[in-house]
């Protein structure tokens, strides 16, 4: 299996995960989940997304 394959394959399991957790975000909305725990949520999900952007642009750059 080349690079390029497994790169798309990890994209495209991200980009389910990241779906799901799109999906979390408008259940936990709808639950009036506290300001606070919302607020800690929205930045892991955020942190995790950057580094999700700079992992696969690292890969990407590494086999080009």
């Amino acid at each position: 299996m080349g690079d390029y394959v497994i790169i798309d394959m990890m994209c495209s399991a991200v980009n389910s995960l990241a779906e799901i957790v799109k999906k979390q975000e408008e259940v936990i909305a709808q639950y009036k989940i506290s300001e606070e725990v919302n607020k800690e949520l929205q930045e892991m999900r955020n942190k995790a997304d950057s580094e999700l952007d700079a992992i696969e642009y690292n890969l990407r750059r590494r086999i080009m």
